[in-house]
């Protein structure tokens, strides 16, 4: 129970299309089959000078906090906008219950083609530092990934066939995950779930999550890019994880 909240994370950043904007801050509401809301999730991107930073922190409610030991996560990226993309420089995974603390932070090297991961650890007061290069190379990490779409499969959000992408945060093995849009049956039977016709995309992670065997989940994006409802099918035995858009604020860039 307590990585439900991790993996329904990771799909909530927006995908605005442009960065004519200052901020945007979203809370998403995260429910679970009969057992009904078990968390909560706020997500944030800031755009100043050329920069931008996005952070999603993410905490379960009820039972699931209690024995979670109020598991709570953050994810972070930092960096630069460079020819209307998002090229990361820092990505940060913060998990901490009870007495426990687990950070591990990604430093890009896009000229080396080469990522460095620094592991901290706290266990009761204890602090434990590694560091080691990762095994694969991304341009993107999972929360820059879903603001460059446009530029890798157009505002239409309706990619021919699924495109595999690369991305820290995603496949632990490579960084794999691949994004499809529904077509036929598939459509019809995705889009009575999310309560949506179009704008569908499916994310698949390539890797068994619950009973999830490829961790597949289905997004709902709107008209101006703003994901606002994802699901992760039959997990386990009581349902569907989902996240669903609560509130939302954008403030524009003086002009």
């Amino acid at each position: 129970m307590k990585y439900l909240l991790t993996y329904i994370l990771l799909f909530l950043p927006f995908q605005l299309f442009g960065f004519d904007f200052k901020s945007i801050t979203a809370e998403y509401d995260v429910s679970y089959g009969i057992v009904g809301q078990v968390g909560r999730a706020d997500a944030m991107i800031q755009i100043d000078s050329g920069t931008y930073k996005i952070r999603i922190h993410a905490k379960g409610k009820g039972i699931v906090n209690f024995f979670s030991r109020h598991r709570q996560e953050v994810y972070e990226s930092t960096g630069i906008i460079k020819d209307g993309k998002l090229v990361p420089n820092l990505f940060v995974k913060h998990k901490s219950w009870g007495e426990k603390e687990e950070r591990k932070r990604y430093f890009f090297n896009h000229d080396k083609k080469e990522i460095l991961v620094v592991k901290t650890s706290v266990n009761g007061g204890k602090v434990t530092e590694s560091q080691e290069k990762l095994d694969y190379y991304a341009k993107d990490d999972i929360l820059t990934l879903f603001f460059n779409l446009e530029a890798l499969i157009g505002k239409s959000l309706n990619p021919p066939s699924p495109l595999i992408l690369h991305a820290v945060g995603a496949n632990r093995k490579d960084g794999s995950l691949s994004i499809s849009s529904p077509k036929g049956k598939i459509h019809k039977e995705i889009s009575k779930l999310l309560g949506f016709e179009r704008d569908i995309l499916i994310v698949v992670l390539n890797q068994k999550i619950f009973s999830s065997k490829n961790g597949q989940f289905f997004m709902h994006v709107t008209d101006n890019g703003i994901c606002d409802k994802v699901i992760l099918k039959d997990v386990v035995m009581y349902g569907d994880l989902v996240a669903k858009i609560k509130n939302l604020k954008i403030e524009k860039q003086e002009k």
